[in-house]
């Protein structure tokens, strides 16, 4: 079993988005504080099916290129899903399937 690192969610900020053109909703945002290093922009999406994820922040450089953080290991995406998901409904009273 591949052991979890120690990690933080900071500022988490509720969002509730509407959905997209794929049906996707963008709930909230967060901070990851892990092994020395704090990414910024993180967040926890729900897909068209009621499921929610968590994911690292995507963007675009002002050329156009894009930058983003993955999480690879699934085992730490796992961990990261679950752990934002319980305090998003925590903080909402909404309950989330998290698989």
């Amino acid at each position: 079993m591949t052991p979890i690192p120690d990690f933080t969610i900071a500022k988490l900020k509720i969002i509730d988005g509407g959905p997209n053109e794929r049906g996707a909703r963008l709930l909230a945002s967060f901070e990851l504080q892990i092994i020395g290093l704090i990414i910024e922009g993180c967040v926890l999406i729900e897909n068209s099916v009621g499921v929610v994820r968590a994911g690292g922040p995507i963007g675009k450089t002002s050329q156009g290129h894009k930058a983003s953080v993955a999480i690879l290991d699934p085992v730490l995406k796992r961990a990261l899903t679950r752990r934002i998901a319980a305090a998003y409904s925590g903080l909402t009273g909404r309950e989330v399937a998290d698989e």
